[in-house]
């Protein structure tokens, strides 16, 4: 597994939790981060690559494509461990390690002892002595570093040209400081923290201030920290601070928010039941030695949070506020902030709002669960927690095997990162890789490795691989091959050689960083503030290793030893060699499990056996850049476009040479059009498996080059094969020209066939137990595009299709293309007409025909038409729906009508969010914004709800009446900020090299080539008025309106039975309490884990009652006359759901008749002739 951040941005990845911007993207299931977010209207991709890494203790099956887009994060496990622990060893500072078998080159008896020096307290700067940050040489923002009065540390940046200011405040502690009763305090606190605060109490100012500001806020609770970050437009960072500040000052904790922010907590709660990950997350947690708080419920719940501290006569809003003041305190706090202002004023304003941060920590430990700095040095598991298989049934249909080992923090040991040595091997997919072993099998297909350390003061070392059916029989094996390669590591000293070569690419990556967003470097900067490492190494320690230090990296090795891993194993059924069955509940999620111990001959084969041959540790790395110059040149002002070097029949070439960063990096996209790959469903099944095949097929020749910060991938879309080549350009065009002719040769395999066969089958049939809103977002998609396949259809397919027939496919596919091509960045033009001319001549295409290239067109919505296409939610226990309620607006090329759309939707984002999540509670997810695709634009409303859809429609439909009348009432001054904040977006230069060619590469994938776009757009901005956004909400969207086109998808839960509303519940409670009848805890979280119908609650409740001493007749019949009379929730039982759908939607009953009666949209054409483009 890379072990190094690939393209690494300045700031890129922390973990996402609260977020407000307005593109919705799936999380997957192999990427998703463990951070608790706060209570959020959007739903981002979590691909987290710094402090927050995957927390799965279980692997599980995604296509081979998938795996490969997501390969620039998914390797990069053990970049930044957060950190640290320690148990002290002998005067060198390292544990004494007892003699060592020379078969095994173990030592006799596992360590269970923390090998390195102890967790050591943040160093503290010199008072008399400045901290000059090492930063990298790309970077030119003024940094300085200051601490506070009150011991706060803060960084701040002067970024002249900014066009967003940003800020972040990471508290170092998190939910495993939650106090024993009150499971998910410290999430908790993260939402209401947002809530309004003494100087500024509405509950919505600070969103607000932020939303017409050209700003958003997000915040993410992990084990030992609690990030909070904003951006906001240069001219409003003081404003915004102003608000920020009172955060960590003066909360409101409002008490008329308390019980609803809990219940946004557990509609979040809710919205994971069902969710493999964090199913997975709370077994490993649960399987942890007891008492540890690693084995804390980090999310909580309503009852956690609610209706358990009411039984027990505890004020949870006041627990909450003295678990606040105990644990917030200026010492543990780490603050960032970017301006466009000089780094004195910066630190004026800082000093102005945050020195009256409180200190609290007087007299406790520098390092410890209570100390200054929150750290927990013990280890979760013991030994006998340890030397175990444990079986885990999913929800979805996967198979997965995850090895770890318990590992001391290594955050101090920055010098030669341990952690970070051991993935680069363990992680690796070239010749000789573990990976490569496993794949020639047949039993994986993709494999992992990393360190993962969320918390202060331990980690788990893990490799994860998926398993093929045969993989599953054989997961002994696999586990053994994986021991086995650990071995043939550990059986000679650390090498050397290796560590200078990743210590290389380090100085490579850290000398040519590119910057990413100022909120996310933010976010990145609080958070490095939290490790200990010298001051002035902050950022430098995430990128560069320092120094070969063989006995620290030797005290890594020992720690991989058998005897103290565990393994984990995801699948539906038990391999046949196990007896039982799933005889294990975890009590939060109800995963179902089954452990069982290592058996002597395993662990005798996993350290002493047999070599494998085939097994062999990695040889030098060939695609190290070594030119890495650039030729600047003179630039008044860079260049908005890019020109046409070669136009004709068969291909189009556009270049432009980077005359804005100045790196030695290209990137180069080639989209090969073809008419075939889309048009039945086997034609989409047979070109994802040829482009899968042919990923899989190079894994082993493009590792080294990924290593080396040069990328290769190429997928299969609707329009075409889409191929991408970036990174350091000295060796771009020859690793891409050797790809592309693997790829026209490309022989499949028949093997590998059957593997990514089955793991493609997997992947579709799992869709259906995916989020209710990604379901529903794809039906929507499904009912407005000419030409889209389901999973059903393709998976029918699938069954009649071999490997001779994807041969054949593959080449047909490949006999008639059109070759469009975009390069940029440090190539000059006759390199580009280089790579141009070698596609032509490797891909050797015949051309298509004008009509072929048509581009592709959206079905338009009829004017004066309400529909609704209701479809059941496939997981029978997903108590979630969603409603995706969709208005057409019009054509995206009108630019007058796509701009006022645009600033409609910025101004009802936060509106729609306070509204229908905050106030109304509808569900955790909810977003509103405005919304394009090929031909079409229109503004989208999107909510997952346990309540009914039809009432959810009927509540998203008051919120759109209720607009006109809050945007009348917009004053002038209000308006503008929403125009001047959108245009400020609008203008915003791009921060790096991909974001960059992304932008070209949008405009001409969408086939408009409106390169000027940006600029158009803000000059109609410029002249729109708030009549302009009204006429938009009273023609096109709002419930009056006799000509709007709506089209909305309500997807129903399946749920059976009488839905337990815990709120209801509270009377009965307090009644237990005054009575002097308790609850057994534990079997309150295994009923409420199964969510329990009305009846399930019922008998639970007469069962206590009726164990109950000391309680008189009268008052135990009195409790029963109570449990008779709760409430619970079931379709069209609740008041709520008796909400009709309104007079005049038509339901649709057959799709396709519904989509044959919409007329196709106009297909995008240039806007301007691509001869006045061309420079030939």
């Amino acid at each position: 597994m890379l072990p190094i951040i690939r393209n690494r941005l300045i700031g890129t990845g922390t973990g996402i939790g609260r977020n407000s911007t307005s593109k919705i993207a799936s999380t997957s299931t192999f990427t998703s981060t463990r951070t608790i977010s706060s209570s959020s209207n959007r739903i981002l991709s979590q691909r987290s690559v710094q402090t927050h890494h995957t927390h799965r203790l279980f692997a599980t099956s995604k296509s081979i494509i998938d795996i490969a887009k997501a390969r620039s994060t998914s390797r990069e496990f053990s970049v930044l461990n957060r950190a640290s622990v320690g148990i002290l060893g002998n005067k060198r500072g390292y544990a004494s390690v007892a003699s060592v078998d020379p078969k095994t080159h173990l030592p006799i008896s596992p360590i269970m002892q923390n090998p390195f020096p102890p967790c050591p307290p943040l160093p503290k700067a010199s008072p008399d002595k400045p901290v000059n940050l090492i930063l990298p040489p790309t970077e030119d923002r003024p940094h300085k570093y200051f601490t506070l009065k009150n011991g706060l540390e803060v960084v701040v940046v002067s970024d002249v040209k900014a066009d967003k200011s940003a800020a972040s405040m990471d508290v170092g502690v998190g939910h495993l400081s939650d106090p024993e009763d009150l499971p998910g305090c410290a999430h908790f606190c993260e939402h209401l923290l947002f809530m309004g605060t003494k100087t500024h109490p509405s509950e919505n100012a600070y969103s607000q201030y932020l939303s017409s500001h050209n700003g958003h806020s997000n915040a993410w609770t992990a084990m030992t920290s609690t990030n909070y970050f904003f951006d906001v437009a240069p001219d409003a960072l003081e404003g915004a601070l102003d608000r920020f500040a009172g955060f960590f000052t003066e909360p409101l904790f409002n008490e008329d928010c308390t019980e609803r922010e809990i219940k946004a907590v557990d509609s979040e709660h809710k919205k994971n039941l069902q969710n493999d990950v964090w199913r997975f997350f709370q077994l490993e947690k649960h399987l942890s030695k007891p008492g540890h708080p690693y084995g804390k419920f980090g999310t909580g719940n309503y009852e956690s949070l609610w209706s358990k501290p009411k039984e027990a006569g505890r004020d949870p809003r006041r627990q909450l506020i003295e678990w606040w003041e105990k644990e917030y305190c200026a010492r543990r706090m780490k603050l960032a902030v970017v301006g466009k202002e000089d780094v004195e004023t910066l630190e004026k304003w800082v000093k102005e709002r945050f020195e009256s941060v409180p200190v609290r920590t007087e007299g406790k430990p520098e390092v410890g669960p209570d100390g200054v700095r929150v750290v927990f040095e013990d280890s979760p598991y013991a030994v006998e927690d340890l030397g175990q298989f444990t079986f885990a049934k999913p929800v979805r249909d996967m198979r997965g095997l995850e090895m770890y080992f318990p590992f001391p923090d290594t955050e101090h040991l920055y010098q030669s990162r341990p952690t970070h040595f051991l993935a680069h091997f363990l992680g690796h997919e070239g010749r000789g890789s573990i990976l490569s072993y496993l794949k020639k099998r047949g039993w994986v297909n993709s494999l992992r490795a990393g360190n993962f350390q969320d918390a202060a003061g331990f980690g788990l070392f893990k490799i994860t691989v998926d398993l093929s059916p045969d993989g599953l029989v054989h997961y002994r094996d696999v586990a053994l091959a994986i021991f086995k390669y650990i071995s043939l590591l550990r059986s000679q000293p650390p090498s050397s050689e290796a560590f200078n070569e990743i210590k290389a690419i380090s100085e490579i990556s850290f000398r040519f960083a590119e910057r990413g967003r100022t909120s996310t470097y933010c976010s990145s900067l609080s958070s490095w503030l939290q490790t200990p490492v010298p001051r002035e190494k902050i950022v430098s320690s995430k990128w560069l290793v320092e120094e070969f230090k063989s006995d620290e990296l030797s005290a890594a090795l020992q720690l991989l030893d058998p005897r103290r891993a565990a393994i984990g194993v995801t699948c539906k059924e038990l391999p046949k060699d196990v007896e039982g069955t799933f005889d294990k509940t975890e009590p939060i999620y109800g995963t179902e499990y089954t452990r069982v111990k290592f058996s002597e001959d395993f662990l005798r084969e996993a350290m002493a056996g047999a070599r494998l041959d085939d097994l062999q540790l990695p040889g030098p790395n060939l695609f190290i850049p070594e030119k890495l110059d650039v030729e600047k040149f003179e630039v008044t002002e860079p260049a908005k476009r890019p020109v046409i070097l070669k136009d004709n029949p068969l291909s189009r070439l556009w270049y432009k040479r980077d005359d804005r960063f100045w790196l030695p990096k290209a990137n180069l996209d080639v989209m090969l059009h073809s008419p075939i790959l889309n048009v039945t469903p086997r034609n989409a099944v047979l070109s994802r498996l040829f482009c899968d095949l042919f990923t899989d097929s190079i894994t082993e020749d493009v590792y080294d080059a990924d290593l080396a910060e040069l990328s290769f991938s190429l997928w299969n879309s609707h329009e075409g094969i889409s191929v991408s080549a970036g990174g350091f350009s000295d060796k771009l065009a020859v690793l891409t020209e050797t790809m592309l002719k693997k790829f026209v040769n490309f022989e499949v395999d028949e093997g590998r066939f059957q593997e990514i066969a089955e793991a493609t089958r997997m992947n579709w049939k799992n869709f259906a137990m995916s989020d209710p809103w990604k379901i529903a977002r794809f039906w929507e998609h499904y009912a407005t595009q000419e030409v889209v396949w389901t999973q059903e259809e393709k998976l029918r397919e699938l069954e009649y299709i071999t490997a001779e027939d994807v041969q054949a496919f593959g080449r047909e596919m490949l006999t008639r293309l059109h070759i469009e091509t975009l390069v940029h960045g440090n190539t000059s033009r006759e390199g580009a007409e280089e790579i141009q001319d070698m596609l032509e001549r490797v891909l050797k295409p015949h051309q298509l025909t004008e009509s072929e290239l048509v581009a592709p067109r959206s079905l338009v919505l009829p004017e004066s038409s309400q529909h609704i296409w209701a479809i059941d939610v496939p997981n029978k226990s997903e108590v979630n729906g969603s409603v995706i309620y969709h208005l057409h607006v019009g054509d995206p090329s009108d630019v007058t009508l796509r701009n006022h759309l645009s600033l409609f939707g910025q101004i009802a984002s936060e509106p729609c969010f306070n509204v229908l999540r905050t106030k109304q509670q509808l569900g955790y997810i909810v977003d509103g914004h405005a919304s394009a695709s090929q031909g079409t634009m229109g503004y989208t409303v999107l909510v997952q709800s346990e309540k009914s859809p039809v009432f959810v429609e009927s509540r998203i439909e008051a919120f759109l009446e209720e607009l006109k009348e809050t945007i009348e009432n917009m004053s002038e001054e209000d308006f503008e900020k929403h125009k001047v904040g959108l245009i400020a977006k609008k203008e915003e230069k791009p921060k790096n090299l991909g974001e960059e060619t992304r932008r070209y590469w949008g405009r001409i994938t969408d086939r408009y080539y409106e390169f000027d776009k940006r600029e158009t757009d803000v000059a109609e901005l410029r002249k729109t008025t708030k009549q302009d956004i009204l006429d938009v909400l009273m023609t096109y969207i709002h419930p009056s309106s006799p000509k709007r086109a709506k089209l909305s998808i309500q997807l129903k839960s399946q749920y059976k039975g009488i839905k337990f509303d815990s709120a209801a519940a509270q009377p009965l409670i307090e009644s237990f309490v005054k009575a002097g009848i308790a609850v057994d805890q534990a079997s309150i979280q295994k009923l409420l884990s199964s969510n329990p119908d009305i009846e399930s609650v019922k008998k639970f409740a007469l069962g206590v009652i009726d164990s109950a001493e000391n309680v008189s007749e009268d008052t135990r019949q009195a409790l029963k006359e109570s449990v008779e009379g709760l409430k619970g929730t079931s379709a069209g039982a609740s008041e709520e759901e008796e909400v009709k759908v309104k007079e005049g939607n038509v339901f649709i009953e057959d799709i396709h008749s519904f989509k044959a009666g919409l007329r196709p949209s106009k297909a995008a054409v240039p806007v301007e002739s691509l001869k006045v483009l061309a420079k030939l």
